[in-house]
């Protein structure tokens, strides 16, 4: 199970716009610059964010891309729901009639206990969380590296205390 491109970059772009001076727009060629994404995907994923309403645009000659949603309101869970759907573990969570054994899984407690843990742990690291403390989650901070590179996969380590 990997996050899609499109949900790591849309962190990327709501970090560095909650990073940014808020009474600022920021243009999608900053946000390219800034965030090594292409201006043309950084519009698609700002379209989504904008109609779910969180982020807004300000049109022209200093217009750009503003942050409506308060960092400390914006989770992990949050993103991960509007670009994906939601992550469930096994189709059986999300659809127990599809599966035949769901009444006598032996395994089905595990994997909703299981399911639990990564929504809570989705729910529990917000924008604000990174801003106040970026080695909690650099990856957000720099360019993807290539499929090959160590380190593609994102680890959210617990912050130093």
């Amino acid at each position: 199970m990997k996050l899609s491109a499109k949900t790591r970059y849309a962190a990327r772009i709501l970090f560095y716009m909650a990073k940014h001076n808020p009474s600022e727009p920021v243009s999608s060629n900053l946000l390219a610059a800034k965030t090594g994404i292409s201006s043309q995907f950084i519009e698609q994923i700002l379209r989504q964010l904008r109609l779910a309403g969180i982020t807004g645009s300000v049109r022209g000659a200093k217009g750009g891309h503003t942050l409506l949603r308060k960092p400390e309101e914006l989770t992990f869970g949050c993103i991960v729901r509007l670009m994906e759907g939601g992550i469930e573990l096994t189709s059986c969570l999300e659809s127990p009639e599809a599966c035949a054994r769901f009444g006598d899984c032996a395994v089905r407690n595990a994997w909703e206990s299981l399911q639990g843990t990564l929504d809570g742990a989705l729910e529990s690291i917000t924008l604000d969380d990174i801003l106040r403390n970026e080695a909690l989650c650099p990856a957000l901070t720099r360019p993807d590296p290539s499929p090959d590179a160590p380190g593609r996969d994102l680890h959210v380590a617990p912050p130093s205390p």
